[in-house]
């Protein structure tokens, strides 16, 4: 019988070497002819095809010349003045909202009556948004133009649906309660957000409507 013949170990370590060094090679190609093929960033947008998200809503021209009050009835008094950093302290101190034994700026004006009013948009305007808060209650967002905003907090029922185009004097809803000032059971909390920036409502009303397109 004829001895079997074994190869020696530096041939054994030069064929895996080799074996390795082919099979890196081949990655190496493979890689680069995947890339070569792959869509760039700028090509990807077909993937969002179909899955646009609109985040704008229509600005509407205001038709009217003066701002009127978000509400009609004669009962409704302040319960909490807007926090303006330029006031006095103790005024500043009585505009303070406390929830939980922390005191907040109140960023908005805390209107109040012993009966059930009926909340009125200010302007002609479009919904943004209407959610419920179990802190706040019922909150309605408005858009009027490109730089102003207007806010409606602790509404009871709601009118409206989001994405209602408005006039001015529309009811969207009725006064409710929240758990900030749990005296009153009919409330409105109302804020005004004009180019980014909370002002105060009582100041807003006096405001010439012309500036603020």
């Amino acid at each position: 019988m004829k001895p079997k013949y074994k190869l020696k170990s530096w041939v054994i370590i030069c064929v895996y070497i080799i074996s390795i060094g082919a099979i890196v090679s081949s990655l190496f190609l493979v890689g680069k002819t995947l890339q070569s093929k792959t869509l760039s960033y700028d090509n990807l947008s077909y993937v969002f095809r179909g899955i646009v998200k609109n985040n704008e809503v229509p600005v509407i021209s205001n038709s009217n010349e003066d701002i009127i009050k978000p509400y009609d009835s004669e009962e409704v008094i302040i319960a909490k003045n807007f926090y303006d950093k330029n006031d006095d302290p103790k005024i500043q101190e009585q505009s303070l909202m406390l929830y939980e034994k922390t005191y907040m700026p109140n960023t908005g004006t805390l209107y109040s009556s012993k009966n059930t009013f009926d909340i009125i948009n200010i302007l002609d305007g479009t919904v943004e948004d209407i959610v419920a808060d179990d802190i706040l209650g019922n909150i309605i967002t408005i858009k009027h133009s490109n730089n102003l905003t207007t806010i409606y907090q602790s509404l009871n029922e709601v009118h409206i649906v989001a994405g209602d185009v408005l006039k001015q004097g529309d009811i969207i809803g009725t006064s409710g309660a929240n758990k900030i000032k749990t005296d009153s059971e009919n409330m409105l909390l109302f804020e005004v957000i004009y180019n980014g920036t909370n002002i105060n409502p009582e100041s807003f009303y006096q405001m010439d409507i012309k500036d603020l397109s």
